[in-house]
Parts: structure tokens; C-alpha cells; sequence
């Protein structure tokens, strides 16, 4: 009975350590970028950003989700503020069936933008990998991102880990489904990431 105790006693505190890592690289995360993150109206303390990246999010019947379609809204009133910045799209592009990307760029067609100034990346197939691309493909030094603020925490911080002057503006226009359920995910996501992109 005795072992028994001390072996639980280990595993509690074995528990409230692991969950003390856990959530002290997601407030370093989150408060180590909070102030990267602009409003639309503050855009002018900038300067001049290369690019606007939009992060894809799901699309459905060639249309794209409430959180994507809030993305690139955003986007182009962010691109009216920063008219020498190209627009990044970057997505997943699994095939002709599914391509973030393709729809990103009709929507941002459809409301009037210049198609010559959109540039897409269909490689970017997770946060970590668009920041990666904007970095190594696209050579991209200063540079605004554009998601939901609880995502712009995770690209910000992957961008500084590049050295890319990067600044975030939250495309939050209206409550999404599930939004519980991709806040808590978005704490392993950080954690993961902040591991992941240490040593860039």
C-alpha cells in the first residue's frame, strides 16, 4: 500500500509539472507576440511589408469555410492599406478536389483584387510549413500574416524564430463552429511548434 502511494504521489507530480510546460510555452508563445499584433488602422506603423500571407483553412464545394472567407476579407482590406505588398496565399493543395489555394485566389479575384499581384503556395500544408515557405521560397523579410487571432499567435512566433519582421492582423468577423474545440487544439499545435521550430 505503502509503494502504491509513493508511486501515485510521482505521478501527480509528474502530471502537474508536465501540464506547468504545457502551459507555461503557450502563454510564452501567445504574450511574446501580443504586441505583433495590429489592427488594420495601425497598419501605417509597418512600414513597407513584402507580402500579405492568408493561411488556408478548409474549403467546401469550391467555396471557402466562414474562417477562410474572414481571412481573405481581411486580407484585402489589409492589401488597401499596403498597396506595395503582394498577396500571399498559401494552402493546402491535395488535388483538383482540393485546392485551398485555387479557391483563395478565385474568391480574392471575384471582389476586385489584381491577379498580378497573388501569389500562391500550395505547399503549405500546415502553419509551420507556410511561415517555412514565406522564409525560403518566397525569401520573405518583413511581412503581415493574416488568420484568426488564436492562430496568429503560432505563425508570429514561427516567423520571428526565421528572423522575418512579421506583424499580425486577426481576421475574427463572427463567431465559428466549433471554436472551443481548434482553441484547445491550438495549445498542443503551440507546443508542438514551439519545439519543432526551436533551432530554425
Amino acid at each position: 500500500m505503502l509503494k502504491f502511494k509513493r508511486l501515485l504521489a510521482v505521478f501527480l507530480v509528474l502530471v502537474i509539472l508536465g501540464s506547468s510546460l504545457v502551459l507555461g510555452i503557450n502563454f510564452f508563445v501567445i504574450f511574446s507576440q501580443n504586441n505583433n499584433i495590429y489592427t488594420v488602422e495601425e497598419l501605417n506603423e509597418t512600414g513597407d511589408v513584402e507580402y500579405i500571407m492568408v493561411l488556408g483553412c478548409g474549403v467546401k464545394d469550391g467555396e471557402p469555410s466562414d474562417m477562410l472567407e474572414d481571412r481573405l476579407l481581411r486580407a484585402l482590406e489589409v492589401a488597401e492599406k499596403t498597396p506595395q505588398a503582394k498577396l500571399l496565399l498559401s494552402g493546402n493543395t491535395a488535388g483538383p478536389e482540393y485546392d485551398e489555394v485555387a479557391v483563395m485566389k478565385k474568391f480574392c479575384i471575384h471582389k476586385g483584387f489584381d491577379e498580378n499581384k497573388i501569389i500562391t503556395d500550395g505547399d503549405g500544408f500546415s502553419t509551420g510549413e507556410s511561415v517555412t515557405n514565406l522564409k525560403k521560397v518566397f525569401n520573405g523579410k518583413k511581412a503581415i500574416i493574416v488568420t484568426q487571432k488564436y492562430h496568429l499567435y503560432r505563425a508570429l512566433h514561427i516567423a520571428s524564430q526565421y528572423d522575418i519582421e512579421a506583424f499580425g492582423v486577426a481576421s475574427n468577423q463572427r463567431r465559428y463552429a466549433m471554436q472551443v474545440y481548434y482553441s484547445l487544439r491550438e495549445v498542443a499545435a503551440r507546443n508542438k511548434d514551439f519545439l519543432k521550430y526551436f533551432f530554425v
